[in-house]
């Protein structure tokens, strides 16, 4: 397997180097990251929400801090703070606002978060210890399915029209352990292209990433929503396509907890899985999606544009190329975690050599690493009272292929 090359002119993040951001002058780095943090406050409880289930008076721990990137797959914990849903179900919860996954993964691993957004790929590797900076984890939530897209520079609308086409470019990615970089190398293959040599993959703080591609610093990228559509508005960039096209209800992000937190305050644990899979679900219903992208676009959570997170949320948006769409599924949040999405995960980041050597062969060891992580006893308790659904998946449609979890180097050797 071939080394990752280095991006010129973009810091990349080694795995090894990764949590090195502690000393030295990458700690006056971080410092400016934490000095940009706020915690969001929260108003009073929304008048038309109603707790589903009923709050537990035995909360071990009330205060609790949780640590997000202001994207619109965070939405399921900003819309929790931003209808006061968590103080509905007892806590009292601080958003902690991160600019980039590895400032996020640093704070983390450092035990300045009790619990986080992550990408989905992100808690696997911080328990097992794929790169440098470990802390065990807990990962009972999938905040959301879809909401990503591959957006190309409009200067590329007369060349860019499949997988193929993307030689030579470079294209945007906000971290190594996302399902942006799984996804998108996997697309790219189907094209005939090596996304290790035949492509610049470049890893880049999603926030920047819009303005890089205006100036001609990207030609594409593959992020959250929020970015594809303000590329749009902007008239930079036109949406080539939403990763749901490459993967139905793929997982993204997800919402972890400190294994030491979760074990300690069990009854917290509980309580904060109620409010987050309560504002999944609420969220998930197409009647509330222009309501909570209102609510959410303040500054005090995710501070974006109201009509970008209107249009990523309601699935009505356009692509800017001059059409319009309707696609109520553009994102989901159904939080339970399949282990299917599991062990898909950690297929691609073992063939793209990103488990810091440990190796994976039969399915018994797959299925035993994901389940050390995702946390499904918990989250079926709680999203089975809710009424969402729980039934683990059998198979996986990725690219047009056929995903069996208990057998992924098949799926692996079809690419």
């Amino acid at each position: 397997m071939k080394s990752p090359r280095q991006p010129t002119g973009h810091q990349r993040f080694s795995r090894r180097k990764l949590l090195t951001l502690g000393s030295g002058a990458s700690a006056a780095a971080l410092l400016a990251a934490c000095s940009a943090q706020q915690s969001a406050t929260t108003p009073a409880a929304y008048p038309d929400f109603q707790p589903t289930l009923e709050s537990l008076n035995n909360l071990e721990l009330r205060d609790i801090t949780v640590g997000f990137v202001p994207i619109t797959c965070a939405s399921p914990i900003v819309n929790a703070a931003a209808m006061n849903i968590f103080q509905l179900y007892g806590l009292n919860v601080s958003l902690r606002r991160y600019t980039g996954w590895a400032e996020l993964w640093t704070a983390f691993v450092a035990g300045e978060l009790d619990a986080s957004l992550f990408l989905s790929p992100m808690p696997m590797a911080i328990h097992h210890g794929f790169a440098s900076g470990q802390r065990n984890i807990r990962q009972p939530f999938i905040t959301n399915t879809n909401g990503n897209g591959i957006t190309v520079a409009k200067r590329l609308a007369h060349k860019v029209h499949g997988p193929q086409d993307f030689a030579g470019l470079r294209l945007g990615l906000p971290f190594d352990y996302s399902m942006h970089n799984l996804l998108a190398r996997d697309y790219l293959l189907t094209g005939g292209l090596d996304p290790q040599q035949d492509v610049d993959l470049r890893i880049m703080r999603p926030a920047d990433m819009v303005t890089a591609l205006a100036v001609g610093e990207l030609d594409a990228f593959c992020l959250p929503d929020q970015f594809n559509q303000r590329a749009v508005a902007e008239g930079v960039g036109f949406i080539h396509v939403l990763t749901k096209d490459l993967w139905h209800e793929h997982p993204c992000c997800s919402f972890a907890v400190a294994e030491d937190f979760a074990a300690a305050y069990p009854n917290t644990y509980t309580a904060l899985l109620r409010a987050i899979g309560d504002s999944a679900l609420y969220i998930d219903d197409p009647n509330h999606r222009a309501q909570t992208a209102s609510l959410m676009a303040q500054s005090a959570f995710l501070g974006l544009p109201e009509p970008v997170l209107t249009a990523v949320l309601t699935g009505n948006f356009a692509d800017g190329t001059g059409k319009q769409h309707s696609i109520p599924d553009r994102i989901g949040f159904q939080p339970y975690p399949h282990e299917s999405y599991g062990v898909w995960m950690l297929d691609a980041l073992q063939r793209w050599d990103l488990t810091g050597g440990q190796q994976f062969t039969t399915a018994s060891e797959y299925s035993t690493a994901v389940s050390d992580v995702f946390d499904a006893d918990s989250a079926t308790a709680v999203l089975n009272a809710l009424g969402a659904t729980t039934t683990e998946r059998a198979s996986e449609t990725v690219l047009g292929a056929t995903f069996d979890p208990t057998n992924p180097a098949a799926w692996s050797q079809q690419l």
